[in-house]
């Protein structure tokens, strides 16, 4: 008998002492983060020797927590579709339920060693895509 009681004792211990494993919080799934385009403008010629282009994109969070990540636009370069890296950090932070809206706006010079007058009228940047990326903590 005492056998049994120096061999359950313990096991009854240990069985009581393990943690289980609905102990530890779930992480919520984050739903992906919303665009809208306010603006998206490019002009080939702005008179200065140069084109520009300028946009303004908001993003929405829909997550009832702040999020952190970098943006991505993606656009049709003259039929050429390119998404540019971007240099990381600063990172974006957006609040829980709010937005932030991205503004770009550079003018460029034009390359006139390897374009003509002609080919920089026709010269076009189109909006395909946007896109939040979130940061791994």
């Amino acid at each position: 008998m005492k056998t049994k009681v120096f061999f359950l004792l313990p096991m009854f211990l240990l069985f009581l002492g393990c943690s289980s494993d609905n102990d530890t919080p779930e992480k919520e799934t984050l739903k992906p983060v919303t665009y809208e385009v306010l603006l998206f403008e490019f002009t080939a010629d702005t008179g200065n020797n140069s084109s520009r282009l300028h946009y303004e994109i908001k993003y929405a969070n829909p997550n009832d927590v702040a999020v952190k990540g970098t943006s991505s636009v993606t656009a049709n370069y003259n039929g050429l579709i390119l998404t540019p890296i971007k240099r990381v950090p600063p990172y974006i932070e957006i609040g829980a339920n709010s937005t932030y809206t991205e503004v770009y706006n550079v003018e460029s010079p034009h390359d006139t060693q390897s374009l003509s007058p002609e080919q920089i009228k026709t010269y076009y940047i189109k909006f395909v895509s946007a896109e939040f990326v979130f940061a791994i903590n």
